[in-house]
C-alpha cells in the first residue's frame, strides 16, 4: 500500500511540475473508429458475388460486440468525417437518418468532413443541432456553423480524452465553392498546434480526429509529435495496423462502413500506450444488429422507391475506383466525357475524377446505380476558355500527386494529354497542340466552373450557357438510348 501511495504521489508531482495531465497506471481505454461513411446505411455488393458487405447494421453489431467484450474497459467511438453524400438515401433525406443512427451507435465525437457541406451550410447546421455528439473542426470557422474546435470526453472511472477536430485545408474547393462562402479555413497544422498545449493540461490523452488524408496526417505527426494518436479519414486508406510517424500512431479504416478500427490503450508510467489493435472486417459474414437493420431497411426502401427501374444494359464494367479515375484514364471517364461533348458539340469536355462515386457493373443498369455513381447533382455548363486557361487546367491535373488519388484529376474528351514526372508534357485538341491564344468551347460540371478542386483558372469561363443536364441525366439518357460504351481506354491520357 505504501508503494502504491508513493507511485501515485510521484505521478501527481510529475504532472504538477510539467503542467501536463497524467493518467494513472492501470487505467484502460478502448477507441473504436471509422470514417468516410458517405450515407452507406444499406449493405452493398462489393465484388458482384451477391453477398452484400458493410451497412449500418453490421457496424452497430460490431460496436456493441467490442463494448461487450470487455465492459470494464471504457470505450469511445470516434468518426473522422464525411457523414454525407454518396447514396440515394443521403441525397433524399439529407443525412437526417444517418445522424439519428449514429446517435444510436453511440458516436462520441465526429470531425467535419468536406462532403458534410455538400448540401449547404443550412443543412449541416440543422444536422449538428440534432446530433447528440459534437462535430469538431479547429481550423474551420464562420458561417454560423455550430462547430467546436475540440472536446474533452470524460466519464466516471475513465481517463480524460481530448479530441481535436481537423478538416482538410482544401475545404473551399473540396466541396462546391458555393457551400464554403463565408467560412474561414485555417491551416490545420497551425490550428492543431494552437489547441494542443491547453488540451495537454486538461486531458490524459490527446487525439487528433482528422479529415486531412494520410499524407497530411503524417505531416501533422511530424509537426506535433506530442500528439498521442491521429484517427484519420478523407483518403479512404485501410491501415491494417497503426502507422507510426515521429512516434505518433495513425489509424484509418477505409470507407463506407466497411471496416471498424479497435485500439486498446493502457496507462503505463503516466502515459497511455497502445497494447492491441484490430481492424474489424465488416464483410458478408459479419453479423447485423436486427433492430438497426429493420430501421435502416425501412429508410432505404422509402428513399429508393421507383429507382429499381432498369434503363438499359451495360456491356463493359465501368469502374469508379479511385485508383483508376483519379490517377489516369478510365473507361468510365472516357464514356461520360464523350457523352458531354456529343451533347453540346464542344471542342473539349473536362470531368473531375472525384465526381464518379460508384461502379456500374456489367449487365442490367438501374436508375439507382446511376444516381449512386453521380450523387452530387452537378449540372453541365458550356462556355469558352482560352488555350492558356485550358493548359493551366491540364497542368494542374498533371501536377496532382497520384499517390493521394486526388479527386481533381481530369478525365477528358476532345483532347489528349501526356504527363511526365508530374508535369504536363504535351496537350493537343483535334490533333493539334493547344494554342494559348486561341479560344475553345468547353463543357464541364458546374463544380469545376466554380473553381472546385482548385481549378481557379476555370472560374473565368466566358459566355456560359447552362445545359440543363446533370451528369446523372446524361448517363441515364445514354443507357436508355442504347449508346455504345467504349470497351477500353483509347490512350487520350498518358502517364510515364
Amino acid at each position: 500500500m505504501a508503494s502504491l501511495r508513493s507511485a501515485l504521489l510521484f505521478l501527481l508531482v510529475v504532472a504538477w511540475q510539467t503542467g501536463l495531465a497524467a493518467c494513472l497506471d492501470g487505467q484502460k481505454l478502448r477507441i473504436l473508429h471509422f470514417n468516410d461513411f458517405h450515407g452507406q446505411l444499406a449493405a452493398y455488393d462489393e465484388t458482384g458475388d451477391g453477398r452484400p458487405v458493410a451497412g449500418i447494421a453490421r457496424l452497430a453489431a460490431a460496436v456493441r460486440a467490442a463494448r461487450d467484450a470487455d465492459p470494464a474497459r471504457p470505450t469511445l467511438l470516434l468518426f473522422a468525417g464525411d457523414l454525407l453524400q454518396g447514396t440515394v438515401t443521403s441525397s433524399g433525406f439529407l443525412g437526417l437518418p444517418d445522424v439519428a443512427l449514429f446517435d444510436r451507435l453511440g458516436v462520441d465525437a465526429a470531425a467535419l468532413g468536406n462532403h458534410d457541406l455538400d448540401y449547404g451550410q443550412d443543412v449541416l447546421r440543422g444536422l449538428a443541432g440534432r446530433a447528440g455528439f459534437p462535430i469538431l473542426s479547429a481550423n474551420v470557422g464562420g458561417g454560423r456553423l455550430p462547430l467546436a474546435a475540440a472536446t474533452v470526453l470524460a466519464r466516471p472511472g475513465m481517463a480524460r480524452v481530448a479530441v481535436i477536430g481537423l478538416t482538410t485545408g482544401e475545404l473551399a474547393t473540396a466541396t462546391h465553392p458555393r457551400n464554403a462562402v463565408g467560412l474561414a479555413v485555417e491551416d490545420p497544422l497551425a490550428a492543431a498546434a494552437r489547441q494542443l498545449p491547453a488540451l495537454r493540461e486538461r486531458a490524459d490523452l490527446v487525439v487528433a480526429l482528422s479529415h486531412l488524408g494520410a499524407a497530411d496526417d503524417r505531416r501533422l505527426a511530424r509537426a506535433l509529435p506530442d500528439l498521442d494518436l491521429i484517427v484519420g479519414g478523407h483518403s479512404h486508406d485501410v491501415f491494417r495496423q497503426p502507422e507510426r510517424e515521429s512516434g505518433v500512431a495513425i489509424v484509418q479504416a477505409g470507407a463506407r462502413g466497411r471496416w471498424l478500427g479497435e485500439l486498446d490503450l493502457d496507462c503505463r508510467a503516466g502515459r497511455f500506450v497502445a497494447t492491441a489493435y484490430r481492424l474489424l472486417d465488416l464483410g458478408a459474414d459479419a453479423p447485423e444488429d436486427p433492430a438497426v437493420a429493420a430501421q435502416a431497411g425501412a429508410i432505404v426502401a422509402e428513399a429508393e422507391r421507383g429507382l429499381d427501374e432498369v434503363i438499359g444494359t451495360n456491356p463493359v464494367p465501368l469502374s469508379a475506383d479511385r485508383a483508376v479515375l483519379r490517377r489516369g484514364e478510365g473507361v468510365f471517364g472516357d464514356f461520360v466525357a464523350d457523352l458531354a461533348r456529343e451533347l453540346t458539340g464542344a471542342d473539349v469536355a473536362l470531368v473531375n475524377g472525384g465526381g464518379f462515386r460508384a461502379d456500374i457493373g456489367r449487365g442490367p443498369v438501374t436508375l439507382k446505380q446511376v444516381y449512386q455513381s453521380f450523387p452530387f447533382g452537378n449540372e453541365l455548363l458550356l462556355g469558352r476558355v482560352t488555350g492558356a486557361q485550358l493548359l493551366a487546367a491540364l497542368a494542374r491535373s498533371a501536377s496532382l500527386d497520384p499517390a493521394t488519388a486526388p479527386g481533381g484529376f481530369l478525365q477528358v474528351s476532345g483532347l489528349r494529354y501526356r504527363i511526365e514526372a508530374g508535369r504536363l508534357a504535351a496537350a493537343r485538341v483535334a490533333g493539334r497542340p493547344i494554342d494559348p491564344g486561341a479560344v475553345y468551347t468547353v463543357v464541364l460540371p458546374d463544380f469545376l466552373a466554380a473553381g472546385g478542386d482548385g481549378y481557379a483558372m476555370l472560374a473565368g469561363l466566358a459566355d456560359v450557357v447552362p445545359t440543363g443536364r446533370r451528369l446523372a441525366d446524361l448517363v441515364i439518357e445514354a443507357f436508355r438510348a442504347g449508346h455504345a460504351v467504349p470497351a477500353a481506354p483509347d490512350g487520350r491520357i498518358e502517364r510515364d
